[in-house]
């Protein structure tokens, strides 16, 4: 098939899909189109890339200084979001006090800046993090914050699973890339690399077993229309799994298979009666990870099973070198400023390749933000899984799906830095982490947990 024509067909193919969620998961508002367009924006590769406009990122001064683009289509969905979030004349103090801890670690970050190397392109970044707390918060602010959250969600998977597979399939310029110094291809998709393509997978894989599950436990209304959306849905699901494959990403597989087996484990009473366990259950987990690091060869034999090397490609190393460069450990060396600090540059000249990343986010927060920022960042981890604890005893589905997210993307950030950057898992680990902002026990809230959770 022509390159083209399989492109016109994924297009016509992605607007039908779209069509159908009109129907199906209709957006609740215009505004919602904010957050939709900055997740396919930050799920993809970035604007600059699309149009082979960005920088190459080769000198030091070409990572500061960014894409002019990127940055400038950035601050207009943020500056569109905040006008449409002031237009709903929100509670900011409840806000606030209702997410403390992560406007806590927040503010904590852009304090750090004070100390940091390279602040105004500290606080440029930091602007930009905010900016998915922005698209959260449209997303919260919905007058059905569920089915605000499932249309957004939708709507990117239909974008970006079956535009991967045409780019993998026919467009090697866009949805492959090469080693320059091994000549290995990868497959990225709509992602600049395949990490960041598993990255999108998992999330979209999860999303789509959880909404399968919400539509068969639903009923049948319309038993065509749901025949056929159920035939989209496991076309998808199989375009996914294709694209996992060519991914390799053993990471995001596992993320993928932990975020699923939580989704379809709740739904069994036994599992449901365990929440209430939840933080014995995380201690237990919290002390197997200290013993898999501290007892010499389980952590060996355990990457032997999973078929990986022991340093996770490389990974080990770039932390050793990481932890080797001196660093205020109390307070770091600002809000992502570690990477362009002197003394990092010259301990990773011993790299053909530069990295911009531990590959590890509870180590890059400790790099940045030293002691206080990690036990910020962990409070904020502890805050959300309390708030989706009540969730989850209250018999909310979508707590079920926003309990996944935050599993699996504290997983992943073990071997990818993905906090306070401008992705799709962190910004998801946010959507799970916000309180949503109706009045706790009002009948609006019972009656989405009726429609929406288990009965």
């Amino acid at each position: 098939m022509p390159p083209q024509l399989a492109l016109f067909i994924c297009i016509l193919f992605i607007l039908w899909l779209f069509a159908r969620d009109r129907k199906l998961r209709p957006m609740t508002s215009w505004a919602l189109w904010i957050p939709l367009l900055w997740i396919m924006i930050i799920g993809s590769k970035p604007i600059s890339l699309w149009f082979d406009v960005g920088a190459q990122f080769q000198r030091i001064e070409d990572y500061t200084e960014g894409s002019p683009l990127d940055r400038n289509a950035s601050l207009l969905l943020i500056v569109v979001g905040m006008v449409a979030l002031l237009r709903r004349r929100i509670d900011w103090g409840r806000v606030f006090a209702s997410n403390r801890w992560v406007f806590a670690f927040f503010f904590y970050c852009l304090v750090s800046l004070i100390w940091s190397d390279y602040p105004f392109v500290g606080f440029k970044r930091w602007i930009k993090d905010v900016g998915n707390i922005v698209m959260v918060l449209i997303i919260l602010t919905e007058s059905d914050h569920v089915q605000a959250a499932k249309a957004v969600l939708a709507r990117y998977t239909s974008f970006a699973i079956p535009l991967s597979v045409v780019f993998i399939k026919y467009f090697s310029g866009l949805g492959r890339y090469y080693n320059p110094f091994s000549g290995e291809a990868g497959y990225c998709g709509i992602a600049s690399n395949k990490n960041e393509l598993g990255c999108a997978l998992f999330i979209c894989g999860v999303f789509w077993v959880w909404d399968l599950l919400e539509m068969r436990s639903a009923g049948n209304r319309n038993r065509k229309t749901d025949r056929i959306d159920l035939l989209v849905r496991i076309a998808l699901l199989l375009m996914l799994g294709w694209l996992m494959d060519k991914a390799n990403s053993m990471t995001a597989l596992m993320c993928l298979i932990i975020g699923a087996g939580i989704v379809l484990f709740m739904r069994f009473p036994f599992a449901r009666r365990q929440v209430r366990y939840l933080g014995t259950y995380s201690l237990v987990v919290g002390l197997l990870i200290i013993a898999l690091y501290t007892v010499p060869g389980i952590f060996e034999t355990s990457m032997e099973m999973l078929g990986r090397d022991t340093t996770l490609t490389g990974r080990t190393d770039i932390w050793v070198a990481c932890l080797s460069v001196p660093i205020n450990p109390i307070l770091g060396a600002g809000y992502r400023s570690f990477w362009q600090s002197p003394g990092t540059q010259r301990i990773f000249e011993q790299y053909y390749w530069r990295p911009v990343q531990a590959h590890n986010g509870y180590l890059e927060a400790y790099l940045n933000g030293g002691l206080v920022g990690v036990c910020l960042l962990i409070a904020m981890i502890i805050s959300t899984g309390s708030k989706l604890k009540k969730e989850l005893l209250l018999g909310s589905s979508f707590g079920i799906l926003c309990f996944s997210f935050l599993v699996v993307g504290v997983f992943y950030s073990w071997t990818e830095a993905l906090f306070n950057q401008l992705s799709i898992v962190w910004l998801i680990m946010l959507m799970a982490a916000l309180k949503d902002l109706r009045s706790p026990g009002s009948m609006q809230e019972k009656r989405a947990l009726n429609a929406n959770g288990f009965r």
